[in-house]
């Protein structure tokens, strides 16, 4: 039996973040089911940023409808949110900014390797594909991924575990549930009916229902027969395991010996296929499946990632590090970056900026906004530290603007002025080891110009 999706014409729509699509959705399409569903989605997320509860809004801001005429489907714009949503036959890419829309295959990838070296995000797919692999359909790569992934395990190293149970029997095995054997055996006169409860090694498990109950999801999702081929054999392989709906707590309540480590890359992915974030888990035939993240979370986290793994020998790296600007401990101040040199106990602000800095836009301020260096000011004063750093990315394929720099002077400071370099870094390449190189290299000659590295 094949995928209903199959027999569905697929229509995908790219857009660029916070840009329109080019072209409308057909009048007939579901729009408010649509809409539903991306504020089911909204509301089961999960926060990046600390934003006051209070303020959150319960609507979604993924997506925007602009309706052009009558008779006429809407156009959809793009939110802050990256990534796809899958619904029905209707798939919808939103790519970075730092892309074009012919640019899809190399923007995901490029998305894949920033979220490797994410340190909040738990994304498992870290290793999807090679440098060497295309891209052509990213929902489907995650699909595939986990079909092949999850058959050559469950194929070559079958997992079977002790599960504790409760059963009768007419003699004595593991130790007797004296309470069930008075109520269920003695009351009605069956003496010779032992309630037991032992743990036998099993291989109808909780992990193996799980593994099941997703790759039984998925199979209404993928849209290759390829795709669909090998989550068919993780199905055969498993055909004796239960057929139990699960949650991502479940995931969470395994716990797995040495033995097995292989398959925690395999929880991981089932956790992330059954999170509420991700998947509805109310409908058993559904295709809904979208995976969305602010981009500018991303940039900082990746930014973060790759600091704390290159820099750390000189440096104590401090992520969101929290203060307060005022004596009364009110009005809080969250730092990106905050580095501190080991053995000089020099300080540095880094604070990355997800925005577009380009040649034709720069005037005095050189594409710095006016808040942000508002914001620099009171941090560096409250660190201490006269230095501060902007991160501002580089579209693919384009030259890092020329670096900015500006002083802050007062009479009352008794030091030397503050300094600010508002530069761009390219976070893109041609192989995922190329690109975390040249960010490297960037961020150290930076170091260095300060006087903060050697």
């Amino acid at each position: 039996m094949q995928p209903t999706s199959w027999k569905l014409k697929m229509t995908s729509y790219r857009l660029i973040e916070h840009k329109s699509a080019q072209q409308t959705l057909p009048h007939d399409f579901d729009v408010d089911g649509l809409k539903r569903y991306l504020d089911e989605v909204w509301q089961s997320r999960l926060i990046f940023d600390e934003e006051p509860e209070e303020g959150r809004s319960q609507r979604q801001p993924f997506l925007s409808f602009e309706y052009a005429g009558k008779g006429q489907g809407p156009r959809l714009r793009a939110g802050k949110y990256i990534g796809f949503i899958q619904y029905e036959g209707v798939t919808i890419e939103i790519l970075p900014k730092l892309f074009t829309e012919h640019q899809g295959e190399v923007a995901f990838r490029h998305l894949l390797w920033w979220l490797s070296y994410c340190k909040s995000i738990r994304f498992p797919f870290s290793s999807l594909i090679s440098d060497s692999e295309r891209i052509d359909d990213f929902p489907e790569a995650l699909i595939g991924y986990f079909a092949r992934y999850t058959f050559a395990l469950v194929n070559s190293q079958p997992y079977q575990h002790y599960t504790e149970t409760t059963e009768t029997h007419y003699y004595l095995r593991g130790r007797l549930n004296t309470q069930q054997y008075i109520n269920k055996s003695l009351s009605r006169g069956n003496w010779h009916e032992l309630v037991c409860d032992h743990e036998p090694f099993m291989y109808n498990n909780r992990l193996n229902q799980i593994i099941k109950y997703v790759t039984q999801k998925l199979t209404h999702l993928c849209r290759l027969p390829e795709t669909y081929k090998w989550l068919e054999k993780v199905l055969f392989t498993l055909d004796e395991v239960s057929d139990v709906p699960v949650t991502v707590r479940d995931c969470d309540s395994i716990q797995l010996n040495r033995f097995y480590h292989e398959y925690e890359v395999c929880l991981d992915l089932c956790r992330f296929f059954l999170s509420d974030h991700y998947l509805n888990r109310q409908q058993a035939n559904q295709r809904h499946f979208c995976f969305l993240l602010p981009m500018d979370y991303v940039f900082e986290d990746f930014v973060t990632g790759v600091t704390q793994q290159f820099f750390s020998r000189d440096f104590k790296v401090q992520s969101q590090a929290k203060g307060w600007l005022t004596d009364q401990r009110v009005f809080q101040i969250r730092n990106d970056l905050l580095l501190t040199h080991k053995e000089t106990k020099k300080k540095l602000i880094v604070d990355t900026k997800y925005k577009i800095r380009t040649e034709g836009s720069i005037d005095a301020k050189h594409g710095v906004s006016q808040t942000d260096l508002y914001q620099m000011v009171s941090y560096a004063l409250r660190r201490e530290t006269d230095q501060v750093l902007l991160l501002y990315p580089c579209r693919y394929g384009e030259a890092p603007v020329v670096p900015a720099n500006f002083t802050v002077s007062s009479g009352l400071l008794n030091t030397l002025p503050l300094y600010f370099d508002a530069v761009n870094i390219e976070v893109t390449g041609p192989s995922r080891e190329e690109m975390v190189q040249q960010v490297v290299k960037q961020l150290r000659e930076w170091l260095i110009s300060m006087g903060l590295a050697i």
